[in-house]
């Protein structure tokens, strides 16, 4: 008898258990879902950048954020690049160019990058997360001796810190490092464009851990184009931009390429022969 009422009792208290536990994450669950966390969010990471928020602009801020940070808010990008690669698949051990719009929209690339064999994966609006999400499909199968990675801009815009952004971006480099141990990766720092200027602190703070890093690791370049695109005043030069103040025009992909060019010639010089 006492020993059924022991097991009974170790039975009750395990689905006691069970239930608690379930219940938590069904309310978390919902509490994510609902928005109440992006709410916490928003409110938080607005406080850390000295503002206070009044309702409207919390209820904005938290729709808005909450999307732009989504980790699958890209998978059907990706799935494009898949079935791209399923009619034609690269060339291995070529250049592999990768990040958020300035890689995607410089469609002077292959041009630029002559006579380098160049891979462009970049997507608009991509976060650091977003890549990670998808090393197996965009970075992995290619096996690249080097990819050029432009990544971050976005990631501080969407009131992630510094930090955050670069823990992302050490998973990356980890990441291909292990699948990929002989790969070089040379990150460009994070430009100076006009309509982010506000961000500039935060965002040479994330520039200033990859370069650290970049010093401790023979894998990693950091491939600084700031001062370049800075005037004698330090200010962004707006005649390197596109109407929206964000994105490069033709005068400002030509400094990319003549910096990331001689990146790469430094530790390839036999591909340009």
């Amino acid at each position: 008898m006492y020993l059924f009422k022991h097991i009974n009792s170790s039975m009750t208290k395990r689905a006691s258990f069970y239930f608690i536990g379930t219940l938590f994450i069904l309310i978390l669950g919902g509490w994510f879902v609902n928005g109440k966390y992006w709410e916490y969010y928003v409110i938080d990471r607005a406080k850390a950048l000295g503002h206070e928020l009044n309702d409207e602009e919390l209820k904005y801020w938290t729709k808005n954020i909450r999307s732009y940070n989504s980790p699958n808010r890209f998978d059907a990008d990706i799935e494009q690049f898949v079935q791209q690669d399923k009619i034609s698949f690269p060339p291995i051990n070529q250049f592999l160019f990768i990040g958020s719009s300035s890689i995607r929209l410089w469609d002077s690339l292959e041009e630029d990058m002559k006579p380098l064999k160049v891979i462009n994966r970049g997507f608009v609006g991509a976060h650091i997360k977003h890549i990670n999400r998808h090393l197996d499909k965009i970075v992995f199968p290619y096996k690249p001796k080097a990819i050029v990675f432009f990544c971050g801009s976005n990631d501080i815009n969407g009131w992630n810190s510094p930090q955050d952004v670069f823990a992302e971006f050490e998973i990356f480099f980890d990441s291909v490092k292990k699948e990929l141990p002989k790969t070089k990766i040379f990150a460009i720092g994070i430009q100076p464009s006009p309509s982010r200027f506000d961000q500039r602190p935060r965002q040479l703070e994330w520039n200033d851990l990859v370069n650290n890093l970049s010093k401790t690791d023979p894998n990693l370049v950091f491939v600084d184009v700031s001062t370049a695109m800075l005037s004698s005043d330090n200010k962004p030069r707006l005649e390197l931009y596109t109407y929206d103040t964000l994105h490069m025009n033709k005068k400002g992909y030509k400094i990319w390429t003549k910096l990331v060019r001689e990146n790469l010639k430094k530790y390839f010089p036999d591909d340009f022969l």
